[in-house]
């Protein structure tokens, strides 16, 4: 098992890419010689500014080239298998620094950015279902949540570099972060080979011997030749039952029935995780504290990102002694509370040294409290909720309203924040501490606790109507003849989507 865990955490390198992109990007709004050199002097301020239409470019480029990289993954993982999905997450993380690092002009600074985008693109969709598709049942869960981690690893990365060289008077305090982001694609691409294929995808080509090969490199030469052979006829069953059910749905059926009850609490959490605010303290907290009057605002991000990565680690063992539900409810209140609180004492005390000091405080326990609860819970109720027969169908258009949530709040947050704007400062706080109030609400009335459920037992309580109060005590009768048609061993697919399924949590 120690070889599996040790390709899993080599392959969330990919998933670096994001993290450590986002870490870095924030704080370059606020450097100096990024702003000499992409940006203008703002005479109200006395000091270099950049204007908010390149603001926005910057930040919402990327999503641009990670929406493309979606829309090719499917066929290329489909066709090519995963390994070449990695290798082009790996290329585009290289090339796409190496043009931002090289960038004298804003125009190719945005070129840098779609493709750097779109490594991440590859990597959300492609890492993910490689750590799934390789992890034994007992470890899957924690190793696709290696994912998520990744992403927190790499933002306190980014925010640690910038630290260390923001403060250099020329252009180089930007272009060595950039640098650094060339390190985990280079991983990436040249090891990607040494990987084996997944299982899953081989025998879904029929490559019935490979896929033999594979699970013999992957479990080790202990592992038996009877168990390689049940493990690759339970995997066959499994393609066949995801075919025929997907064969026989379509997108229509999951707003139909009861389905239309989980499609519901499917994307209101993909909804509700993204307009919680997060992109406000993650993409432009930096920003944000340089314009609050903080001083160290490059050393409170470190902190902030810190925080976050406090929070997924607490997460592990919360979701399985806590569940769900709990997380999300108290997540969600330790969320709206302290969002409202930066904005009342940042609108109260301006730019004093106390609400300063408020802020910070606020904006970690906001940072920890999503990292812990509604940034990967989310990700974790939507797989859980689904049926099995439209599992795929119902995670994309979930992933979907992720997207679109996320490029909603990119456009609008410079325009809401950026001093020559709007300029709200910390009365952003009172919005997002709105929507996270709305939130929390819809979950206390939606969403029931899914913990130590089977996917099987799942469809039998949202066959039945079982209400959000019933859903802890109810005792399931054993699965209805007509769900036994299409439903397929939960142990052993749980969390894998099909080679067309675009996987993409957001923090």
């Amino acid at each position: 098992m120690a070889r599996i865990v040790l390709i899993c955490i080599f392959v969330m390198c990919g998933s670096l890419l994001y993290g450590i992109d986002s870490g870095e990007i924030g704080g370059f709004m606020s450097m100096t010689s990024f702003l000499k050199d992409f940006g203008y002097w703002d005479t109200k301020t006395d000091a270099y500014n950049i204007a908010t239409p390149v603001q926005l470019a910057i930040n919402l480029l990327m999503l641009v080239g990670s929406v493309l990289a979606c829309f090719v993954a499917g066929p290329i993982g489909t066709r090519y298998g995963r390994r070449v999905g990695l290798l082009c997450c790996g290329l585009c993380g290289l090339v796409g620094p190496i043009l931002q690092a090289c960038s004298t002009h804003i125009g190719t600074m945005y070129v840098g950015r779609i493709i750097s985008g779109a490594g991440i693109g590859f990597a959300s969709n492609f890492v993910p279902v490689y750590q799934a598709e390789v992890s034994p049942t007992h470890l899957r869960g924690m190793l696709v949540g290696l994912y998520q981690a990744g992403i927190n690893i790499g933002q306190f990365a980014g925010a640690c570099i910038m630290e260390g060289t923001y403060t250099m008077s020329s252009d180089w305090a930007w272009r060595i972060p950039l640098i650094t982001q060339m390190v985990f694609p280079v991983i990436v691409a040249l090891l990607v080979f040494l990987l084996p294929e997944t299982p899953r995808w081989l025998l879904s080509v029929d490559r019935r011997e490979k896929a033999a090969r594979s699970i013999r490199r992957l479990r080790g030469k202990k592992y038996a030749e009877g168990q390689i052979v049940e493990e690759i006829d339970n995997i066959s069953q499994h393609l066949a039952a995801e075919r025929a059910a997907d064969e026989t749905s379509s997108y229509w059926d999951i707003f139909k029935g009861t389905d239309l009850r989980r499609t519901h609490i499917a994307c209101g959490l993909m909804l509700f995780q993204v307009w919680t605010g997060i992109s406000f303290i993650t993409t432009y907290g930096t920003y944000f504290y340089t314009t609050s009057g903080i001083t160290d605002s490059f050393l409170v991000t470190v902190i902030t990102q810190a925080c976050q990565l406090a929070g997924i680690l607490v997460m592990f063992p919360s979701v399985h002694y806590l569940g769900r539900r709990t997380m999300l409810l108290w997540g969600g209140a330790v969320q709206t509370i302290s969002i409202f609180l930066v904005a009342i004492i940042g609108t109260a005390l301006p730019n004093s040294v106390a609400a300063g000091r408020c802020l910070v405080a606020f904006c970690c326990l906001y940072g920890f409290a999503f990292s812990w609860a509604w940034g990967p819970v989310a990700w974790v109720v939507t797989s859980e909720i689904s049926s099995n027969a439209l599992r795929s169908k119902t995670q994309s258009v979930a992933t979907t309203t992720n997207w679109m949530s996320t490029l909603i709040i990119q456009i609008i947050l410079p325009y809401l924040i950026n001093t020559s704007a709007a300029d709200l400062g910390a009365k952003v706080g009172f919005i997002f501490g709105s929507t996270c109030l709305i939130g929390l609400i819809w979950a206390f009335i939606m969403v029931p606790e899914t913990k130590g459920r089977s996917l099987e037992e799942l469809d039998e309580m949202f066959a039945n109507g079982v209400s959000i109060k019933d859903f802890p005590t109810y005792v399931c009768q054993g699965v209805q003849p007509d769900m036994a048609k299409t439903e397929v061993d939960v142990d052993q697919i749980e969390h894998v989507g099909e080679e067309k399924e675009a996987i993409v949590p957001h923090v």
